[in-house]
């Protein structure tokens, strides 16, 4: 896009700014209301939809009388979160903004591991058990929360008791440790067996303090987990402990299994009810040939763990039509950052529902779709309301920051100067994950209210609204954690059925903030309060507050950094919201240069990281690309660049002149670099392919194999030379076993990497079982991609396969596309069975040169870089690439990795090309 820098107004001093203006203004009557009436996300009170026990009939589930199957997500870390900075126990928020994900994709059971809660040594000090025979009674109140928010929502848990694993929540290694015994001891010596029943025994006695009900009596349990993957069960094990849960929990079902295959202990155990069996990866033909076996034997079958990345309707739909699937549980859900954003989790098999990307979309829908297929219909929660946690304010620009709503596919940033009529702020689209957008106006006095927009594109709930004043920050506190406070006296955080409070246990409660430069503060509050400020944190001085509608107090007039407010005994304190001054920018960006790449470089290939010396005073950086030295019709134009580098998500074309600058900007000006327009060349297209590999360098197997690694985590799998009789050359022949994990595969490194830029794909023969799939995999300047060829026919066939086909695996996350540096390529099977696949000649394949329409003229394609051809500087797709960075440009994505969704989409579309061609053999 083309920006021309806003005009900004006089600046001025901003003591007492708050006083007269914001908090005294006429808007503060307009928006009051909405700020003592937040929306909230949890239902009225405690009442569960979940009435009836999930009872075992043979080899089936049914609910009250009816055949009961599900679909639903594994959800970990309900009752001890390890992705917060650091471990602790997650929020209200987070809980139910999950499970209300997880019910609106249809899930009516989530397996969880908030029952696998031990430590020793004071490893896990927040843990159930943080010490063998010691009870945590802080660590149930999240779990009470997860239970009576899932009972609302009429979803069921499967609750692991111990886990095979140390991992930070604690595993079975708890009990025996501390004993000097090893973990295989766990299964046979009395002390740890003892411990462990001591330790399920406090928590089947425990009764739900939100509720009032206690677990063994409450339907919301389906199923108590004997552990999660314990490789080492024992027939007797297993049968003293299901006699032992039984026993306390009658109405309740008991499960066991380990990973990747059964248990065959867990087939012959009498009164054991459910068989887990986990997945990575999963295929509909190993899911149902596991199932026929489990109810074989009169158990219900439960894939407890698949991998979510395999969720498709080519998994899925095959499993609707068959009754001995009874639940399919994915691994695993993620939703909403406590301050904003999607929570981040980096194990490959994340999903957030609805989706930030295209592919992580398809998976949602196809996991809602196979519930719905199997009959789980729950109720799905109402899309959530947005919270504005902050508006941070540096050198004169706003940067609004929220924590997402539920259900929202998208957002919209307003602003209004009056309270009452709202314009959208031009950010661009800003996707399920986004947490903040930049308002590159900033007028004074703007109202900001983020909008939530539903799947169908309609509006479907508004965050209520933060006042600003120039030179301020704003800071948003929900109250639902201590994460934000300095301190906090006599007071607990009460998660209720219609929110989450701060309420006070006796009189003199107290919570405190500290906010450099306070100004002012308003909390939502209920009962006797007093409000105080402190340049000390010793000695206090009561604010000058003023009650406005519902239940709003502000306070004005602050002095010092400290914040108080004092509650009487059952007051409650539900969100604060605190103003901050902050410096105006003395005068524009002070003067700055460009860096790289350096006017006159040649031979550029990938689109170049853009690098620049900071200027002292920039809120913000604008880039500037275009294929004209007077830089007109750029090519794309990224606003709001926070750091002194940029990336931008363009194809650029080979041997194509490109021009760049940037211009530093804040609330007073802009400041151009002193180096004007740098200018570089692309490099020319290559006009020959290179050999990849060949297989003619190997003097023998060894030498093969010594190139040719196994993947250890993989099945079995042998390379070795073999002669290709159609060319009188070498090829690689890989037999392979895929049992067990369920996949298998090579992969060679490079002794010098090899220099894919140019060329537009790979080009590769081979031989295997007709309607086996190969996934062809390399690595470029650390970043995995992969596709799948299918194998068609007999013998030797030829694969074409263009780079847009190539996306990185789900689990290695998004990354840049560039291929100027590969070290490795492999080869991969997956699925069950052995066989033998061949391999020969692998070579890149390079650019077709093909009139431009209408002109006559050769035109250009986009090789190396994973986009088709359009014949234009720097285009992509046919679409204005300017228009086409625009959006991520202005909303902070304007550094981020080239976007892989366009990869998969594309690959979608068909640019695998399976050639038919056969060798003659």
């Amino acid at each position: 896009m083309n920006r021309t820098p806003d005009p900004r107004p006089p600046h001025r001093n901003s003591s007492g700014r708050l006083a007269a203006g914001m908090l005294a203004a006429a808007v503060t009557a307009a928006l009051l209301p909405a700020l003592a009436s937040p929306a909230a996300a949890a239902p009225a009170d405690w009442t569960s939809l979940n009435t009836s026990f999930v009872e075992r009939d043979g080899s089936r589930l049914v609910l009250d009388g009816e055949t009961f199957r599900f679909s639903g997500p594994n959800v970990y870390w309900l009752g001890l979160d390890e992705n917060v900075g650091g471990v602790d126990y997650p929020t209200a928020f987070r809980i139910a903004d999950t499970l209300d994900a997880a019910a609106r994709m249809g899930s009516t059971v989530v397996r969880t591991h908030m029952m696998t809660s031990t430590g020793q040594d004071g490893a896990n000090p927040l843990a159930i058990m943080p010490a063998l025979g010691q009870l945590n009674e802080e660590a149930f109140a999240t779990i009470d929360f997860a239970i009576a928010y899932a009972g609302k929502l009429g979803i069921r848990l499967v609750l692991p008791l111990t886990d095979e694993w140390e991992y930070y929540h604690g595993g079975h290694r708890d009990f025996t440790t501390p004993y000097g015994l090893t973990s295989a001891d766990f299964y046979a010596d009395e002390r740890p067996i003892a411990a462990y029943q001591a330790y399920v025994d406090a928590i089947l006695q425990r009764t739900n303090a939100l509720t009032g009900v206690r677990y063994t009596e409450d339907p919301t349990i389906m199923a108590w987990e004997l552990g999660n993957e314990l490789e080492g069960m024992t027939a007797p094990w297993i049968d003293r402990q299901v006699a032992f849960i039984k026993e306390r929990a009658p109405q309740q079902l008991v499960a066991a299994g380990r990973r990747f295959d059964i248990d065959p202990d867990t087939l012959s155990a009498p009164g054991l009810d459910i068989v887990d069996v986990h997945y990575y990866p999963p295929t509909a033909a190993r899911v149902s040939a596991d199932a026929a076996t489990v109810t074989a034997a009169g158990k219900v079958y439960l894939a407890g763990e698949y991998a979510s990345t395999a969720a498709s309707p080519a998994l899925l739909e095959p499993l609707v039509a068959d009754p001995n699937v009874t639940g399919m549980l994915f691994w695993s859900l993620f939703g909403n950052d406590d301050r904003g954003g999607l929570v981040p989790h980096d194990d490959g098999f994340t999903i957030h529902a609805p989706g930030a990307t295209d592919a992580e979309r398809a998976r949602v829908s196809a996991i809602a779709a196979y519930a719905a297929a199997i009959g789980a219909v729950p109720a799905a929660p109402a899309v959530g309301t947005p919270l504005i946690t902050a508006v941070d304010r540096a050198d004169g620009i706003n940067t609004v920051r929220w924590r997402g709503a539920g259900g929202a596919v998208s957002y919209r940033l307003e602003r209004s100067l009056d309270g009452t009529s709202w314009t959208a702020v031009d950010t661009g689209a800003l996707r399920a994950d986004a947490g903040s957008a930049t308002d590159f106006a900033s007028p004074t006095g703007a109202v900001y209210r983020v909008v939530a927009i539903d799947g169908a594109g309609a509006d479907a709930a508004s965050s209520d609204p933060v006042m600003t004043e120039i030179d301020t920050r704003v800071l948003v506190d929900p109250l639902e954690s201590w994460l934000l406070t300095e301190a906090h006296d006599g007071a607990t955080i009460a998660p209720r059925a219609d929110g989450t409070s701060v309420v006070a246990a006796s009189d003199g409660a107290s919570v405190t903030w500290k906010q450099d430069r306070l100004s002012a503060a308003s909390f939502i509050v209920s009962g006797s309060f007093v409000v105080e400020s402190s340049a000390d944190g010793s000695a206090w001085v009561t604010a000058a507050s003023e009650v406005g509608p519902g239940a709003t107090v502000n306070a004005r007039d602050l002095t010092g950094p400290y914040l108080r407010v004092t509650l009487a005994a059952g007051a409650t304190v539900s969100r604060a919201t605190i103003w901050s001054a902050v410096d105006a920018p003395s005068g524009p960006p002070a003067a700055f240069a460009s860096v790289s790449p350096a006017p006159g470089t040649v031979d550029v290939t990938a689109t170049p990281t853009f690098t620049w010396e900071s200027a002292a005073g920039a809120a913000y950086y604008r880039f500037t690309l275009a294929a004209q030295a007077d830089l007109g019709n750029p090519v794309v134009v990224v606003d709001g660049v926070g750091t002194p580098s940029v990336t931008p998500t363009v194809s650029l074309t080979p041997g194509q002149m490109y021009w760049w600058s940037v211009t530093a900007v804040n609330g007073a000006g802009t400041t151009a670099s002193s180096t004007g327009a740098a200018d570089f060349l692309m490099k020319a297209l290559p006009s020959e392919p290179l050999v990849v590999e060949d297989f003619e360098s190997y003097a023998d197997d060894a030498a093969l194999q010594a190139a040719y690694v196994r993947n250890t985590g993989g099945g079995a799998v042998t390379p070795t030379l073999t002669p290709n009789p159609d060319t009188a050359t070498n090829a690689m022949s890989a037999a392979y076993d895929l049992a067990g994990p369920g996949y298998a595969g090579v992969v060679r490194t490079f002794q010098t990497p090899q220099d894919w830029w140019g060329y537009t794909g790979l080009q590769l023969w081979v031989q295997g079982t007709p309607g086996d799939d190969v996934t062809v995999q390399f690595v470029t300047r650390g970043t995995y991609w992969e596709t799948v060829a299918p194998i068609e026919g007999e013998g030797w066939q030829l694969i074409e396969i263009p780079f847009s086909a190539f996306a990185p695996p789900a689990w290695a996350g998004e990354a840049t596309f560039d291929p100027t540096s590969v070290t490795q390529i492999g080869f991969y099977l997956g699925g069950e069975g052995a066989g033998t696949l061949l391999v020969d000649d692998v070579v890149t394949t390079v650019a077709a040169l093909e009139p431009e329409p209408g002109t006559g003229q050769p035109g250009t394609g986009q090789p190396g870089t994973g986009q088709p051809g359009t014949g234009q500087p720097g285009g992509s797709g046919g679409t204005d690439p300017g228009a086409q960075t625009d959006d991520l440009a202005r909303t902070g994505w304007e550094a981020t990795p080239w976007i892989v969704g366009a990869l998969t989409l594309l690959a979608m579309g068909g640019l695998l090309l399976v050639r038919g061609r056969r060798r003659a053999l």
